[in-house]
């Protein structure tokens, strides 16, 4: 779901109606819920497991990661086939974990991608850090990746990898997918406070659309915080 301004006239408006679809339309239902225009047995919501994202690294919602030194320690461990890896478990989301939310989705040139998200600790990927990569431990090669090629906040983190073993697609292959489809859009920092960033983006840090679990409490940001009901300034 994306907010865009809407028309400032009638006529605007009007104009707005013809030529846009019924993704944009929306309706507000008697019981307070929001569905599309075309879908009234939809409505808005929030998943109990949200995905994956890149949100601002001083930011509640940031995920801050359990096993950071044994994270660091894992650039020593065997080939990553065989490595048993480090769970990706959260302190900042206390039982909670980076997990698959979707099973592998094929694409082209033999290689295809996972959704992650907030999951149990049951169902933690494991990992080992290395070369600025997270890889996943299994033997197709799957590694921690932005989906759009830019650092910013909101743009998703998946998994990425050959659906083949081994990446049996060549060694040519290979090198085009790692060096200019994903390149530097798979690199991350492992932070002293326990937060992973893109290695061009260190003000940026993995997390998710939920504040973390360990305060409860939530405080208003001062200066970002106005409720129409009860004054006519900002706090």
């Amino acid at each position: 779901l994306t907010l865009r301004p809407g028309p400032i006239n009638e006529k605007k408006r009007s104009e707005h109606l013809k030529t846009s679809n019924y993704s944009q339309r929306f309706v507000i239902n008697e019981d307070g819920t929001v569905s599309t225009a075309r879908c009234s047995n939809l409505v808005l919501g929030l998943s109990y497991f949200p995905k994956l994202y890149l949100v601002d690294r001083m930011s509640p919602n940031r995920a801050v990661f359990k096993n950071v030194d044994a994270l660091h320690q894992s650039r020593n461990s065997p080939g990553h086939c065989d490595a048993e890896g480090i769970k990706l478990e959260l302190i900042s989301h206390p039982t909670y974990a980076i997990a698959p939310t979707s099973a592998r989705i094929v694409v082209r040139f033999g290689s295809g991608y996972m959704k992650l998200g907030l999951g149990s600790e049951e169902n933690a990927l494991r990992v080992v850090y290395r070369e600025n990569k997270f890889i996943i431990v299994s033997c197709n090669n799957a590694i921690l990746s932005q989906k759009l090629p830019a650092s910013f906040a909101g743009n998703q983190i998946i998994a990425i990898g050959s659906d083949r073993p081994n990446f049996s697609e060549g060694l040519i292959m290979k090198f085009l997918l790692m060096s200019f489809v994903w390149g530097k859009w798979t690199e991350f920092s492992l932070n002293g406070d326990g937060t992973i960033s893109p290695l061009n983006a260190p003000h940026l840090a993995l997390g998710f659309q939920v504040p973390n679990f360990s305060n409860q409490r939530r405080v208003p940001i001062l200066g970002h915080t106005y409720d129409p009901l009860h004054n006519n300034t900002t706090v």
